[in-house]
């Protein structure tokens, strides 16, 4: 929920100056709680007409609470523009008229209007509505040609599914069995042209990537394309004939290609090879003759510009080069015009180029402006409609106070940032406890350098300070005993995956750990003093997870534990006196067994916490020790994928049962205690939230120019 104040105004001078107080402040903190309430529905669970109705009740029972009350019709606006609802206009005209003494949400709400009365030109019919939304929606799939069926991952099971967009019913078209059977799953799924076929990316289970293709009144799926040689392969469209599906492939050199797969004979015919970088979206013409995609026109470069390549092996031509961060080039039913995103007028917007010959003829039109922070496009119908995915999931850093022998919270979690409100996550204490860094996702894509940004902010002035590792995805992070650096699990540039040290003051990184073939790194923390680094070296192929010490000096490793080929782990964290490594415990079939513990310098493991049938615990969120190194807290709860409301447990390690503590959020991650023992830092929020919009009429008035 946004950051405010409690207002509690006591004056004393008389003892009905007292009363009167009193009772103000009883009004006020039921305004704080129940205006609390509605931002935390609308920002942290994404129930945008529950959050209006709570807003409507606020502004009946407290219409004297005049900030607050303006606060809350700028949220009522905010929402009802989410949902695609004329009755914003009506919120922030309420908010402008009725509340004119408090400026800066006046402020917000006239900037508002005059982006909701922006004329639209030729494209005023324009609409945008919203066609799926929900915890169980998949945007990584794509809409039939008719607008009838959207392809997509049943992540409860890693099933590839289709809905009905006309009943909303889905169906399974691959049946794998649950997780606990099967631990295959699909991704990337485009349905032919005709409408009779899906092909999708599959991972089996030796854990290879492969091409699949499987049609919708015979679901028997048949293998495509398979090679040990490519970590993953992404289908990404058709030809007009359907006699070939386009695809980006990932190599196991890092290497990445653009190529044509052929359905005759499954065949890979390469159009042209990258070095590590690759597109992250490839469109191919209606008529077949030219692929459009987004790549980085520099290696330092964290935008993208749109290329055009020709399908015969002739020519190649830059179509936008521009400052911004363009990317997602979708060609239109017409051939002529390729739609695409941009950030060029300060937020991620959609635009249109009009395309001859593989060349432009005009500048890029502005389509729709602001359509959200990551979108994924899936497609457009013969008619012209335009199906795009939104990644709506919001994560925020919290921090609460905590009672540590009761378990009881003391006082509300609040947001330890107003900055970048819903893209932040993976908080960690310096080890003085003056600071807290935290990551924050910038941008649309995770994939490119500088999407990511570790942020410092000073516990004492609330001064913040970014820094901007060139790395990719980065999903961990861990402040060094000195308080001089910070470990992060990432990407570099050329996406090599490993563990990095990063310089709290300047920025600069030095790698530590990097994957190896057919290896990977996970789970990452310090020795507390600083002078080794403990993480989990997974090896998928040989069914292994190792728990490994690595001394910085030497470049030295030990193996503290290694679990069986018939076994698992996941999650470590080190006891403040780095005598004692917990981490998750899998059987051969992937399932979670419980919560383990052993000597940092090897030995046999001892059973804390034993998962029993039906529990759920989102071992993902990581490990945390008390300062005094007498309890583990993880989370636990949630019994399906789309369950994400965890609950805060903690356990003894001398031995005695795990006992629930006092707090339970969506999406509960990343738990890490300060070193004073009083407070506790978290993420919390729904990562994996996303809706299906479609985009319609905006040929209405006529071909674009």
């Amino acid at each position: 929920m946004k950051n405010f104040r409690f207002l509690f105004v006591i004056t004393a001078t008389l003892v009905g100056g007292l009363l009167a107080s009193t009772k103000s402040t009883q009004q006020n903190w039921s305004a704080e709680v129940l205006l609390g309430t509605a931002l935390h529905q609308e920002e942290v669970e994404g129930k945008l007409e529950a959050a209006i109705e709570t807003y409507r009740k606020f502004l009946a029972e407290h219409p004297e609470n005049r900030p607050l009350a303006a606060k809350a019709l700028f949220h009522m606006g905010q929402c009802y523009e989410k949902l695609g609802n004329a009755e914003a206009r009506k919120a922030y005209e309420r908010l402008v008229r009725d509340y004119a003494d408090q400026s800066e949400q006046v402020r917000l709400a006239r900037s508002r209007l005059a982006a909701l009365r922006k004329p639209a030109g030729r494209l005023s019919g324009m609409i945008t509505r919203k066609v799926w939304a929900g915890p169980e929606v998949d945007t990584l799939g794509s809409v039939s040609s008719d607008g009838r069926h959207l392809t997509f991952t049943d992540w409860e099971t890693g099933d590839l599914a289709i809905r009905d967009l006309e009943t909303g019913k889905n169906r399974h078209l691959t049946n794998k069995g649950s997780w606990d059977e099967s631990l295959e799953f699909s991704v990337y799924s485009r349905i032919s042209p005709d409408g009779k076929q899906v092909a999708y990316a599959w991972y089996n289970r030796d854990n290879l990537c492969e091409l699949r293709l499987i049609a919708l009144d015979q679901p028997k799926p048949r293998v495509l394309y398979s090679n040990k040689d490519v970590d993953y392969i992404q289908p990404e469209g058709w030809t007009s004939d359907g006699n070939h599906v386009a695809v980006i492939v990932a190599r196991k050199g890092r290497s990445s290609q653009i190529a044509l797969v052929s359905l005759a004979d499954g065949s890979l015919r390469v159009l042209k090879t990258f070095d590590w970088r690759a597109p992250v979206k490839v469109s191919i013409s209606p008529d077949g003759r030219f692929v459009a995609y987004d790549f980085p026109p520099r290696e330092e470069s964290a935008d993208r510009d749109i290329f055009l390549l020709s399908t015969n092996g002739g020519s190649e031509s830059a179509l936008i080069e521009h400052p911004a961060n363009d990317l997602y080039p979708v060609w239109m039913p017409d051939g002529k015009h390729i739609l695409f995103a941009s950030d060029r007028t300060g937020s991620m917007s959609i635009w249109c180029i009009p395309i001859t010959d593989g060349k432009p003829r005009g500048p890029a039109e502005l389509i729709k402006e602001d359509v959200g922070r990551r979108i994924l496009p899936m497609g457009f119908t013969r008619e012209g409609s335009f199906y795009y995915g939104l990644q709506t999931g919001m994560t925020d850093v919290y921090i609460a106070s905590l009672d540590f022998t009761t378990g009881k919270l003391l006082g509300t979690p609040k947001k330890a940032t107003e900055r970048f409100v819903g893209t932040n996550s993976r908080p960690d204490w310096s080890p003085d406890g003056r600071y807290l860094a935290f990551v924050s996702h910038r941008g649309p894509n995770p994939s490119v350098p500088g999407s990511f940004v570790v942020c410092i902010r000073s516990v004492e002035t609330g001064a913040e300070r970014d820094l901007s590792p060139k790395l990719n995805d980065i999903w961990s992070q861990r402040w060094s005993p000195n308080g001089r650096s910070i470990l992060l699990g990432a990407a570099d540039v050329k996406n090599r995956r490993g563990l990095y040290q990063m310089d709290v003051n300047s920025g600069d990184v030095t790698s530590l750990v990097q994957d190896r073939e057919g290896e990977y790194v996970s789970g990452n923390v310090w020795s507390p003093d600083g002078r080794a680094v403990f993480y989990l070296r997974q090896e998928p192929s040989a069914k292994k997870s190792s728990i490994v010490a690595r001394e910085l000096e030497t470049g030295r490793e030990r193996e503290v534990f290694s679990a069986s080929a018939d076994s698992g782990m996941n999650g470590i964290a080190l006891s403040p006196d780095g005598q004692l490594v917990v981490f998750w415990y899998y059987d051969k079939g992937g399932h979670l067994q419980g919560l383990e513990v052993i000597p940092s310098g090897g030995g046999v493991p001892r059973e804390l916490v034993k998962v029993e049938e039906g529990e759920k615990y989102p071992d993902y969120t990581g490990l945390a020790w008390s300062p005094d190194g007498l309890q583990v807290f993880f989370a636990k709860g949630g019994t399906t994928h789309q369950d994400l409301k965890f609950e805060l447990w903690r356990v003894p390690v001398k031995g005695g049962r795990a006992e629930r503590v006092d707090l339970a959020m969506t999406g509960l991650s990343d738990v890490r205690v300060h070193p004073d023992g009083q407070r506790i830092a978290f993420a919390a929020g729904e990562r994996g939230r996303s809706e299906v919009w479609v985009m319609e009429n905006f040929l209405a008035q006529g071909n674009p120019k």
